[in-house]
């Protein structure tokens, strides 16, 4: 062994993807592995040890950047297929977690390009990642989901059975389109006054036999038309109904009859 001051080998910077090892002997600063006093030492050090102190902390941190920036690429790719035109619907796009300790080959500045593997985008999809430089090409196919949301109304709050329900008992809000069934009710206007005939969770959606829009004995608004001919009046409802169904009503001021078609809480038409 020389005899000599204490050798010193740390980390003292990051460029880029690698890191710099410095050595420091006699006051002087020397770059590791170039002709120096102690390179006798250096030598002498195991090679396993200085891969694992030096070269594997720089590559996991290399590898790991690397694949955060393919799954980044992959999401934005994918969420460049979509226009934002519909303001009634949103996309969620989730990237399949990719190996940080991969070598992924390094950056790829100028040479980097992303399509899908099968141009149809479904719920299921696989980004295909092209490398396309002369030195160390790679290609690599991440899988990505899709999920499509779309305006919804549902509960802000748990509402009990029998309570009349309030605009501040519903929000706006996006669910995934897969849980919108054609008994969904999304308009604002034909929950808001109903009565719920079932307890309703908040953030559940409302279906059409989850509420009741008119109640036997409701005072209800009565309105009729044809072509050419609109009107207005009160009549008692005879029956329950919710929306969409046919009831009967009896018109408070002839005392008649008549059926029709229940449009929103405590609205019923009749058409000539």
């Amino acid at each position: 062994m020389l005899d000599s001051p204490p050798l010193i080998i740390e980390t003292v910077a990051v460029c880029t993807d690698v890191y710099v090892i410095m050595c420091y002997y006699q006051n002087e600063t020397q770059i590791l592995f170039k002709e120096n006093p102690v390179l006798f030492f250096i030598k002498k050090i195991s090679t396993i040890f200085l891969l694992v102190l030096f070269i594997l902390p720089a590559a996991t941190n290399a590898t790991q950047a690397e694949a955060e920036f393919l799954s980044n690429v992959a999401k934005q790719y994918m969420l460049a297929q979509f226009t934002n035109k519909d303001v009634d619907k949103k996309y969620v796009v989730k990237v399949a977690k990719l190996d940080p300790n991969r070598d992924y080959g390094g950056k790829c500045s100028g040479y980097l390009t992303a399509e899908l593997q099968n141009p149809e985008i479904k719920k299921s999809n696989v980004v295909r990642i092209t490398c396309s430089r002369k030195e160390n090409p790679y290609v690599i196919n991440i899988p990505v989901t899709v999920s499509v949301l779309r305006a919804s109304v549902v509960a802000a709050s748990n509402i009990q059975r029998g309570n009349v329900i309030t605009s501040s008992m519903v929000e706006d809000t996006f669910v995934n389109e897969n849980t919108t069934a054609a008994s969904i009710i999304n308009d604002k206007n034909q929950i808001i006054g109903s009565k719920a005939k079932k307890d309703i969770r908040a953030g559940e959606q409302f279906k059409i036999s989850d509420i009741t829009l008119i109640a036997k004995g409701d005072i209800v608004t009565i309105e009729a038309s044809s072509k050419n001919l609109y009107i207005k009046t009160q009549g008692i409802a005879l029956e329950e109904g919710k929306l969409n169904d046919t009831i009967q009503v009896r018109n408070t001021k002839t005392n008649k009859i008549v059926t029709g078609i229940v449009e929103g809480p405590g609205i019923v038409r009749v058409i000539f």
